[in-house]
């Protein structure tokens, strides 16, 4: 969420549309949560998504026109900003990777307790990770060993900031893709080099490239 931000928009994506009154119910509730928006369709998301620009979407991953995780990838793509909370019933570690690899940072069955939600999203925006109490936590692990070392001592939120180094963006040009200041982009970037061990941001950026985290 940005740093000057008050509430946090976020895109609410189910086909249906009871699911999504209920989640919108609950959301209202939290003084942190602004404006909702929602969509029942992948075409609706993205186009929300671009258009809104939200600071969390929470999707299912059934939808009638398209598949959630490549929804998920596409949405991360065309915002940055935005977080993604997966919200589904499916819970096969082979779903739970493919969604924490197409970028999204939280992952809850639709059978958690409801109090769940909130905590969930609200970690997620805060840059950190969830895993629900029911989903596998082999996912996770096979999840950070497909991030190639070193890389793979990273947060998802550091994972954020290399990747668009490496993608030739500025510190200006990373700040405003982040929704984030200048100085904690520099502050980010600083804490990486000596979490890995890298001497500067020329040298990181490189080895990122060659990680392929550009593309991710």
């Amino acid at each position: 969420m940005a740093e000057d931000s008050e509430s946090a928009l976020v895109l609410l994506v189910d086909d249906h549309p009871v699911v999504r009154r209920g989640l919108a119910a609950l959301l209202n509730g939290a003084q942190w949560v602004g404006r909702l928006v929602e969509a029942g369709t992948v075409a609706d998301a993205l186009r929300l998504g671009v258009l809104e620009r939200p600071d969390a979407a929470i999707v299912d991953l059934g939808l009638p026109d398209g598949d959630g995780v490549s929804l998920i990838r596409r949405l991360r793509h065309a915002v940055p900003t935005c977080s993604v909370l997966v919200l589904t019933m499916t819970q096969d570690d082979a779903t739970v990777q493919a969604c924490l690899a197409a970028g999204a940072t939280g992952y809850l069955l639709k059978e958690s307790a409801p109090d769940a939600l909130l905590p969930a999203l609200r970690t997620v925006l805060d840059g950190g990770l969830v895993l629900g109490p029911r989903v596998a936590t082999t996912a996770l692990n096979q999840a950070r060993r497909a991030v190639p070392a070193p890389f793979d001592l990273l947060s998802p939120r550091e994972l954020q900031h290399v990747g668009l180094l490496a993608a030739g963006l500025s510190g200006g040009q990373i700040a405003d893709a982040l929704d984030v200041t200048e100085k904690t982009v520099r502050n980010q970037m600083a804490a990486i080099l000596a979490k890995l061990g890298i001497a500067d941001r020329v040298r990181l950026a490189l080895l990122a490239r060659d990680a392929g985290l550009h593309e991710r």
